[in-house]
């Protein structure tokens, strides 16, 4: 078998319940102006998935090309899917270390990604529901708004070890508006960068 170049980490990301490949939105555009640019000789980005697309077959991707450390961008449904990615990833020993979410909405799951699926998702109706982030990432941080329905959710650490940080609550912008915030993307960059290079401790 040839010896090919492999990665040691990968940028992926998901959009919300109306975003498409055939629909321009504003987490589509940011990804080609702002994370693209991430790609480098170590590290692979990836154009935005939906929220009900195979995140396994994705994982098992990254895992083929030698990938060890994930990070994942995420818009309202997009939650749903990182979080499956995320406890899939565990399995075939990925590590996600950092999840950077927008407005992120709740979703029970055992229900399947699908749309037909929506009307069974009550849970999204209210306002005081909160998502548990698996217990595989490392670090989450997160904006959400509380303007119009569906709201963001509260999003909760499943132990001690992980860091879970709301960077603002939001009540001047629309969910629907929300995934193209400049704040947002400020926060992602900011984020993205660290976790490219990590700063390196001083020396005492």
């Amino acid at each position: 078998m040839n010896q090919h170049k492999t990665y040691e980490k990968a940028i992926v990301s998901f959009t919300g319940y109306l975003q498409s490949p055939a629909k321009q939105c504003d987490f589509e555009d940011w990804y080609f102006r702002l994370v693209s640019r991430f790609n480098d000789e170590d590290t692979l980005t990836f154009a935005p998935r939906t929220w009900d697309s195979p995140v396994k077959d994705l994982a098992n991707q990254l895992f083929r090309q030698g990938v060890k450390r994930v990070a994942v961008l995420s818009y309202s449904h997009g939650q749903a899917a990182t979080v499956a990615f995320a406890k899939y990833a565990e399995d075939i020993g990925l590590l996600v270390d950092l999840w950077v979410s927008c407005d992120g909405v709740a979703r029970a799951r055992f229900l399947p990604r699908k749309k037909w699926a929506q009307p069974f998702s009550i849970r999204s109706l209210f306002k005081s529901v909160s998502i548990k982030v698996p217990a595989h990432i490392t670090r989450t941080v997160y904006i959400r708004q509380e303007k119009n329905w569906p709201y963001g959710h509260e999003l909760i650490a499943s132990n001690g070890k992980q860091t879970v940080e709301c960077a603002g609550v939001y009540h001047s912008v629309t969910h629907q508006e929300i995934d193209g915030l400049i704040d947002f993307w400020s926060l992602v960059k900011t984020e993205l960068t660290e976790w490219v290079e990590p700063p390196v401790a001083e020396k005492i």
